[in-house]
């Protein structure tokens, strides 16, 4: 097995009440997930045993993979996912990873063991975990948990494959090795990238802070609320307009330093900056990010200048009434 890599630390927030931020990291459960059952005894239930191909017979089923959360063949997979684990007496934060494939045609809802494969390091046992269906039996879920050697599910920089032999059509067929969507053989293959603490801090503060509530102003005169707060989740409740929903909110740079600052979104929303103060617009880039948590889809990055400056956010058009962010300033 090899040795985890170094563990980030969490800027996160005392309890959940989140007074100020520190150096901690985030409390993983034990509930969140150790994997028991990638025994030998479960490894051996889930391969291409005899039993399986005499069932199947001669004949391969006609089922592909119309979508899989990752992609067949994916690259730079956040290799955890970070949720709020309301389980016990006081919600912790807590990892694991969730995988997804959907089928065109219904499947046997009794077969649901798959068989994790580390193939960059062949010393590393396979993991059977067995995965959910939907009540269309279309859509299998499997969540990978952490490891009793790890806090987290999947190691970074690793390719993996998700074995999907076991598996049975409604009739009773196997996959094909030429099941498309699979890549040319009967596996989920993946490769995961490194860990962005930035982001893992974001989302700390998305899964336990209470949102401040905010309006937009209308217009930039109609006395815009101040969205400045480092480590602060925001509500906003944007006004109705022709095309759709928008409006203002306030900042204010730091009074000696320029800074970088980053709004992590809960969607994509197209966002001016201005410097209001200076009268000059503030380059700024909206992009999307890494899946690590509900609540954070994009990012709007841009650097400030000094001065105590009033920057304004215009935001909009969206469909949504109501837009949520996590701000940081560096």
């Amino acid at each position: 097995m090899r040795l985890s890599s170094a563990t980030f630390l969490f800027a996160t927030c005392a309890a959940l009440a989140l007074t100020g931020c520190d150096d901690d990291e985030p409390i993983v459960t034990p509930d969140a997930g150790t994997s028991t059952d990638a025994g030998t005894d479960a490894g051996s239930d889930a391969g291409t045993g005899t039993d399986a191909g005499a069932d199947a017979g001669t004949t391969a089923s006609t089922a592909t993979v119309t979508t899989s959360r990752p992609a067949e063949g994916e690259t730079d997979v956040y290799p955890l996912e970070m949720y709020l684990d309301a389980s016990g007496q006081t919600p912790v934060i807590a990892f694991r990873k969730v995988l997804t494939l959907t089928f065109s045609e219904p499947m046997d809802p009794s077969m649901a063991q798959v068989t994790l494969h580390d193939r960059t390091d062949a010393t590393v046992p396979a993991r059977v975990l067995t995965g959910t269906w939907s009540e269309d039996a279309r859509t299998l879920t499997v969540t990978v948990p952490r490891t009793e050697e790890s806090t987290r599910p999947l190691e970074v920089s690793t390719h993996h494959a998700l074995a999907l032999d076991a598996l049975r059509d409604a009739t009773g067929l196997a996959l094909s090795a030429a099941t498309v969507g699979l890549g040319g053989d009967t596996a989920l293959d993946f490769t995961t990238g490194q860990r962005d603490p930035e982001l893992e801090h974001a989302c700390t503060h998305t899964l336990v802070n209470t949102p401040e509530a905010v309006t937009a102003g209308r217009t930039p005169f109609d006395f815009p609320p101040d969205t400045h707060t480092g480590h602060a989740r925001y509500d906003v409740t944007l006004r109705p307009g022709e095309a759709g929903f928008g409006g203002y909110t306030g900042f204010i740079s730091d009074p000696e330093n320029a800074e970088h600052v980053t709004l992590y979104l809960n969607q994509e929303v197209p966002t001016k900056v201005t410097n209001d103060t200076a009268g000059t617009d503030v380059a700024s880039v909206l992009a999307p990010v890494r899946f690590i948590c509900a609540g954070i889809t994009h990012t709007l990055t841009f650097t400030s200048e000094p001065g105590d400056q009033i920057h304004l956010f215009q935001f909009g058009p969206v469909d949504s009434e109501h837009i949520q962010f996590v701000l940081e300033r560096e």
